[in-house]
């Protein structure tokens, strides 16, 4: 019996994932507008001489968060200034080849028409949440003072 056939008499259909090189676009496309965001805030402004009040947490408590120097770093990493990106936020710089590789298997498997969670296992989940609070509150210790984000806007 073909496939038009049993779904007409109600049978249920068995329908293998769809593949090929057209399903690999979406994680492709997101990590291709990431780097065209950041591209356009590169050529637009420079964060070290222009402040950017984006953090709400630093905003109202004086604390830097997790987040707290990404822009600088990702604008110091795209001017090739390895250092300084590290110094402007560690966490964005060793989380960045991390997203870089997740988007790529995401799209082989999508490619080859495999299933893929997008979501991380819970544990894993909170094993990064655990890393986000523990730098958070490491980088607003003063013996920690090299985990701050630095700001040389007026310098």
């Amino acid at each position: 019996m073909t496939t038009a056939a049993r779904e007409r008499h109600g049978e249920a259909v068995p329908h293998a994932p769809a593949h090929g090189p057209r399903r690999a676009l979406l994680p492709l496309a997101i990590g291709a507008t990431g780097v065209v965001l950041a591209l356009g805030v590169q050529l637009v402004f420079d964060p070290f001489r222009t402040h950017v009040p984006l953090c709400l947490v630093h905003q109202l408590t004086g604390l830097d968060c997790p987040g707290c120097g990404a822009i600088r770093s990702v604008h110091a990493l795209l001017a090739g200034d390895l250092m300084l990106a590290l110094r402007s936020n560690a966490l964005v710089i060793t989380a960045l080849p991390l997203v870089g590789v997740g988007l790529l298997v995401w799209a082989v498997r999508r490619a080859r028409g495999l299933r893929t969670d997008v979501m991380p296992s819970r544990t894993v989940l909170l094993a990064l949440v655990g890393i986000a609070v523990l730098y958070a509150v490491l980088r607003n210790l003063p013996m920690f003072w090299f985990l701050a984000p630095v700001s040389y806007v007026g310098a």
